[in-house]
């Protein structure tokens, strides 16, 4: 079988691409998409309400980040909530 099958579950931390990992102005830098929002959620343990929270958003708003882009309502996430979230579940360092 030569299709992959993503899968979201213990081993999800490589789902995230490093390149999302990077500071905004660091030229390797790659905004994050909605896999990496899955990804994300799926290996902090939470909830997307939850995951909203920690960004200072409603949960319908985390829903259309985790949405396909095909999908009517998806829309792609800040980067500063994208940060914000790293920072918050420990991924990333922030400022010292």
């Amino acid at each position: 079988m030569s299709e992959e099958i993503p899968s979201y579950g213990a081993n999800t931390a490589a789902k995230i691409k490093p390149a999302c990992l990077h500071r905004y102005s660091d030229p390797e830098y790659q905004p994050p998409g909605y896999e990496d929002v899955v990804a994300l959620k799926s290996v902090s343990g939470r909830t997307g309400g939850d995951l909203a929270k920690l960004a200072g958003v409603e949960p319908r708003t985390f829903r259309k980040w985790v949405a396909p882009p095909d999908a009517r309502n998806s829309a792609k996430i800040p980067y500063s909530a994208w940060r914000l979230l790293l920072i918050e579940l420990g991924l990333v360092e922030g400022r010292q």
